[in-house]
């Protein structure tokens, strides 16, 4: 029973270990660069078009790649603020853009990160991608993950590097 009792803590530990972990407002203040993971991205297509076609395989992973070499050329960078605004850099093709928002730590310390004209219009928050998009840190970096049914967490091909 001892031994049936460790083994089970020790799995309780090593799982916590490998997990996300709440974001701290001082581990998030400063310029991050978000990277979007093609790699991923690809895969995940390949996979869906395994039931397709040839034909229709080919063209859809044409324009897959494509669409996947102009994501590769946009520079994002985001800059949290202690005042709980972040200034959002996009580069893309030479044309640089400007963007600000408001961030915050909910209670179950995620980063909730908030547009400020979507909040005005219509009191919704947004997520840089989606209504139920969250970051946490994993390692030193900051991962985005879908809240879905029952808050359960569905990590995206998105993170944040610090700079």
């Amino acid at each position: 029973m001892k031994t049936l009792f460790t083994l089970m803590l020790a799995a309780t530990v090593s799982v916590s270990a490998f997990s996300q972990s709440e974001v701290k407002e001082k581990d998030i203040i400063g310029q991050w660069d978000l990277i979007i993971d093609l790699d991923e991205i690809e895969d995940e297509i390949e996979r869906d078009l395994e039931d397709e076609n040839w034909l229709a395989a080919r063209f859809a992973k044409s324009i897959s790649n494509f669409a996947l070499d102009i994501v590769g050329e946009i520079d994002i960078r985001m800059d949290f603020r202690e005042d709980g605004e972040v200034k959002i850099s996009v580069n893309a093709f030479g044309a640089r853009e400007t963007e600000y928002a408001e961030w915050y730590i909910n209670r179950d310390g995620e980063l909730v990160i908030e547009d400020d004209d979507n909040r005005r219009r219509r009191d919704r928050r947004i997520n840089i991608g989606d209504d139920d998009d969250v970051w946490l840190m994993k390692g030193d970096k900051l991962v985005s993950y879908e809240k879905g049914y029952r808050g359960r967490l569905k990590r995206q091909e998105v993170y944040m590097v610090k700079r």
